[in-house]
């Protein structure tokens, strides 16, 4: 199946895409412009693979796997989600001209966009996986993750890995992780959290009808989930446009740099600044996290 996703500009794929080719904790493969990454399909794995059409305001998806009949529609929501496609930033940026110190942070990235985890189940996972961890132990450990509990297939006549199910996890033993190197109180949360939602303790569908401090007093009661984990969730799975993660500290070593201060701001620094960027805060985290990319 191919389909085209009409963009809503300003939108630029390349910097929207520019974590993907290079974040090591991403599900994507590159080839040229284009990316590829496995799915879940209600009639087994599906290869996705998106890029620019050449002179269009559109993305070009090609989804390769078979089709339950009805699914198109819905994959193709997803597809669009993931992408932001149909979000509008320009109030967003009318609104940041008005802030002399961040205007040329977000001007510079015009066009930068979310891209989100095709399920709440695969962010919730990984986030906890990268729990105080740098990136690259992290991925390593995602692809040792996915590599034992995940399903594979065959597609371009190469193999592929796609992430796990929920009830493929929740099937694993803690010592089967810990021989991959995770720690026993991870690896306890990521199986348990798994069978919670297996057996229906949880229900990863309901929280996309939730506030965001309804998700947060639904997600905290579990064991491994702290704020910042279900910050990570709001933004990248969720793709929720006004959240603030005052206490996190690349955001707060970001504000330090663009406003030439001595100090790291304090958290409640941070939520005072945060006010007159309702309510696109997410956005301005995002910006300002991608701002830290230049100076390394």
């Amino acid at each position: 199946m191919q389909f085209q996703l009409p963009l809503i500009y300003p939108y630029s794929y390349e910097l929207t895409t520019k974590r993907l080719r290079t974040f090591e904790k991403t599900s994507f493969v590159a080839d040229g412009d284009k990316l590829s990454r496995t799915m879940h399909g209600s009639c087994g794995p599906l290869l996705c693979t998106v890029g620019p059409l050449v002179g269009e305001k559109a993305l070009q998806v090609e989804i390769e796997g078979n089709l339950a009949e009805g699914e198109a529609e819905e994959i193709k929501r997803k597809v669009a989600r993931m992408f932001s496609t149909q979000v509008d930033l320009t109030p967003f940026y009318e609104q940041m001209r008005e802030h002399p110190a961040l205007a040329p942070v977000i001007a510079e990235r015009e066009g930068l966009h979310f891209v989100l985890e095709p399920s709440l189940y695969e962010c919730v996972v990984k986030t906890i996986i990268g729990q105080q961890l740098n990136v690259s132990f992290a991925a390593t450990l995602i692809q040792r993750f996915q590599e034992l509990a995940g399903s594979k297939a065959v597609f371009r006549g190469r193999e592929w890995v796609l992430f796990p199910t929920p009830e493929q996890v929740a099937r694993l033993e803690y010592e089967e992780l810990q021989a991959l190197q995770f720690n026993r109180r991870k690896a306890e949360y990521i199986i348990d959290f798994s069978r919670k939602v297996v057996n229906g303790e949880l229900s990863l569908d309901a929280l996309w009808s939730l506030s965001d401090e309804e998700v947060l007093h639904t997600l905290l009661p579990i064991r491994g989930v702290g704020r910042w984990t279900v910050e990570c969730v709001l933004l990248f799975g969720l793709g929720r446009p006004d959240l603030l993660p005052a206490a996190d500290i690349g955001l707060r070593n970001a504000l330090k740099r663009v406003y030439g201060l001595d100090q790291q701001p304090g958290e409640e620094e941070v939520r005072q600044w945060g006010e007159s960027w309702a309510p696109y805060r997410s956005y301005v985290t995002f910006y300002l996290w991608d701002s830290l990319d230049n100076v390394k």
